[in-house]
């Protein structure tokens, strides 16, 4: 897991293409004039990811959102404006009672469990592995609250064993 600010993405260059090609994105792109919705290989043909920008609901610590995790997928979370969230982090080898949904690379499981808040704000941003789950715990914000979360394909993620 990584948690940052955007003026801090020039360290995080350099782990896979994919990766590069969101943190280029986030750098580079003035992302308030995109309509929310799913964008495939945005900005680059080829890429192979997908940029999702959300209008997101407000959330509270009552809705209890499952925890989850992605096997083929990193995710890239960030606050573009007028908002903050709440996201729980646990290594998902605490949890159990997974249930995996390969054609969406996504596993859900309300299996209680403590948890690392982070708090992300306009201009911070995380990047969740396979190895990380994480949920929404509570969000806030006004009626321009945006999200972006960017799918950035794990396979050839530079790893130094």
């Amino acid at each position: 897991m990584i948690i940052d600010t955007l003026d801090n993405l020039n360290f995080y260059f350099g782990l896979s293409a994919g990766l590069d090609c969101a943190l280029s994105v986030l750098k580079h792109y003035n992302l308030e004039n995109i309509e929310p919705g799913k964008y495939k290989d945005f900005p680059i043909d080829g890429c192979d990811t997908v940029l999702k920008i959300f209008k997101p609901e407000l959330v509270c610590d009552d809705d209890e959102i499952p925890w989850e995790y992605h096997e083929q997928h990193i995710d890239v979370q960030c606050v573009l404006s007028g908002g903050n969230e709440l996201i729980g982090y646990a290594p998902r080898g605490k949890l159990a009672g997974w249930e995996y949904d390969p054609e969406e690379d996504v596993a859900y499981t309300r299996f209680p469990c403590d948890y690392l808040p982070i708090r992300l704000k306009e201009g911070e941003f995380a990047v969740f592995f396979p190895q990380d789950a994480h949920r929404k715990i509570r969000s806030a914000g006004n009626a321009g609250y945006r999200k972006l979360v960017f799918k950035v394909p794990a396979k050839g993620f530079k790893v130094n064993l």
